[in-house]
C-alpha cells in the first residue's frame, strides 16, 4: 500500500527510578546509603532509508515509544539505559510539528525527534554531612512526547508526466525493473511507481506519476494528490501520445498534441512555481503507429514552440536504449545542481533563523514564573523546576522534605504565599498538583 502522509505519536523512554539501598555487610555497622541512579530513557530518531518508498509502515501503528531506562540497584549499581528507537522513513520525508522540524532528503539523514528522560538519582546521591540517612530517591523523568505529521515527496532523478494512457507505465517497465499495472484505459496507474535505470555501470531513479488532466491542480481526476511528488524530481519527461494526432480518414493534425502539452504545463504552473521552472524534455511516444508522419509532427510542434527531445515507441522498445543513455549526463548534471541547491538552502536557513541565547538562569531551578489563571488556579512554570517536580517521589516523606527545602531555597514558597489568598487554592508546577505538599 502506498501512503505519502501519516500522523504519529512518538515518546522517548522514561528514565529509570533511583534506588533506595543500604550497605548491609558483616562487620560494617551503619554502612550508609548505596542506592544507584536509574538509567537514561531511550530517544526516538527518524532516519531516511532508501529501502523504504512509502509511509505504509505507519498506517496501522500510530504510537511509538523508546525503551525505558532500568531502575537503579543497591551497591551503587546504576540502571541500564534504554535502547534508542530508530524509525525508518523514505528519503524525501518532511517532519512537521506545527512547523517544519526536519527534511530527510537523502539516504542516511536522521534527526533526534524525542529525547529520553533522565534517570532518577539514588539515595546515595543525597548523602551529606547533614543528611546521612536519606531514605528517598528520585523518580525517572518522563520521556519527551510529540505528535508529528509526516509528508513524503518522492525523490527521483526523472519524473515521467503526461495525460493518462500516453505510455508512462509502459516506458518505466521497459527501461527499469519496475512492473506497474498496464492496461488500455485511463488512470491505470493509481500510485507513483519508482524504477532504477542502469546504464554504463551507473544508475538513476525514474518515477512514473499517475496521469494528469485539465484541472488536476484544482483536484480533478486524481487531483493534486501526486503533483507534489514531481517537485523533487531532477528533470521531467513529458510524454505525448502521437496517436492523439490521428484524425478520421488517416489525416494527422498536431494541434491535439499542442493542446495536451499546454494543458499539462498549465496544471504544473498552477500547482507551483517550482514545477513550472523545472527542466523538461518532451518525448513523442507510440511512433510505431505513425512512422511516416513523425518528422512532420516534430516540425509542427517546433513551430508551436515545443521542442521535441526524442521520438520513441515504448511498446516496441524503439529508441528506448538511446533515450536512457542520453538522459544519463543530464541526470548527473541536475543531480549536482540539486546538491548545490540543498547546501545553499541549508546555509540560508541557518543564517535566517534567530540565534537564541537563553540566559544561564533559564536552566536553573530558580528560573520560574508564577501565574494565576482566570479560574483562580496558580500555575508555576520553569524548565528545571518542572523536571525536578516530576522526578520527586511524593510518596516518600524524605522526598517531600527535600521538595519543600528546594522550594524554600529558591524563594518559591514565599512567592506562593503572596499569590495564594486561600489555603485551598490549587497550585500546579507544570502539570503536577503540589499544594498539599507545600
Amino acid at each position: 500500500m502506498f501512503l505519502d502522509h501519516a500522523i504519529i505519536e512518538v515518546k522517548g523512554g522514561d528514565g529509570g527510578r533511583g534506588c533506595v539501598g543500604w550497605r548491609r555487610e558483616k562487620y560494617v555497622p551503619k554502612g550508609g546509603p548505596d542506592g544507584g541512579d536509574g538509567g537514561l530513557g531511550g530517544s526516538v530518531y527518524l532516519i531516511a532509508d532508501e529501502n523504504a518508498d512509502t509511509l505504509s509502515d505507519f498506517a496501522s501503528q500510530k504510537k511509538f515509544e523508546a525503551e525505558k531506562g532500568r531502575f537503579g540497584g543497591g551497591n551503587n549499581c546504576a540502571g541500564k539505559a534504554g535502547r534508542d528507537l530508530y524509525l525508518k522513513v523514505p528519503p524525501g520525508t518532511s517532519i512537521l510539528e506545527e512547523r517544519l522540524v526536519a527534511d530527510l532528503r537523502v539516504h542516511g539523514d536522521q534527526v533526534l525527534i524525542a529525547h529520553g528522560g533522565r534517570g532518577g538519582f539514588g539515595n546515595a546521591h543525597f548523602a551529606s554531612s547533614t543528611r546521612q540517612r536519606p531514605d528517598f530517591a528520585e523518580l525517572g523523568e518522563p520521556g519527551e512526547k510529540k505528535i508529528l505529521k509526516l509528508e513524503l515527496k518522492l525523490v527521483a532523478d526523472v519524473g515521467i508526466i503526461g495525460y493518462p494512457s500516453v505510455g508512462k507505465s509502459t516506458l518505466i517497465s521497459v527501461i527499469s525493473s519496475a512492473r506497474p499495472k498496464i492496461a488500455d484505459y485511463p488512470f491505470t496507474t493509481l500510485i507513483p511507481n519508482l524504477g532504477v535505470v542502469n546504464v554504463h555501470e551507473r544508475s538513476y531513479v525514474v518515477c512514473d506519476v499517475p496521469g494528469l488532466i485539465e484541472g488536476a491542480s484544482e483536484g480533478k481526476g486524481l487531483g493534486d494528490t501526486f503533483l507534489k511528488h514531481i517537485e523533487r524530481c531532477g528533470i521531467l519527461l513529458h510524454l505525448l501520445d502521437v496517436s492523439r494526432a490521428l484524425k478520421e480518414g488517416g489525416e494527422v493534425d498536431a494541434q491535439a498534441l499542442i493542446n495536451d502539452y499546454k494543458a499539462i504545463r498549465h496544471e504544473l504552473s498552477a500547482y507551483s512555481e517550482l514545477l513550472a521552472k523545472k527542466r523538461e524534455l518532451v518525448i513523442l511516444n507510440k511512433i510505431d503507429l505513425l512512422p511516416d508522419q513523425v518528422s512532420s509532427l516534430e516540425e509542427e510542434l517546433s513551430n508551436a514552440g515545443i521542442d521535441v527531445y526524442m521520438s520513441i515507441s515504448a511498446a516496441t522498445k524503439l529508441n528506448t536504449d538511446s533515450l536512457i543513455e542520453r538522459l544519463l549526463p543530464i541526470v548527473l548534471e541536475e543531480r549536482e545542481k540539486r546538491e548545490e541547491l540543498i547546501i545553499e538552502e541549508e546555509e540560508k536557513t541557518a543564517a535566517e533563523l534567530p540565534v537564541l541565547r537563553p540566559q544561564e538562569e533559564s536552566i536553573k531551578m530558580g528560573a520560574y514564573r508564577i501565574q494565576t489563571r482566570s479560574d483562580g488556579v496558580i500555575v508555576v512554570t520553569g524548565k528545571r523546576l518542572e523536571q525536578f517536580t516530576k522526578m520527586t517521589d511524593f510518596e516518600s516523606r524524605g522526598g517531600q522534605d527535600r521538595f519543600r527545602d528546594v522550594l524554600d531555597r529558591i524563594g518559591l514558597l514565599k512567592g506562593l504565599k503572596q499569590h495564594r489568598k486561600l489555603e485551598e487554592t490549587p497550585v500546579y508546577i507544570g502539570s503536577v498538583r503540589v499544594d498539599e505538599y507545600l
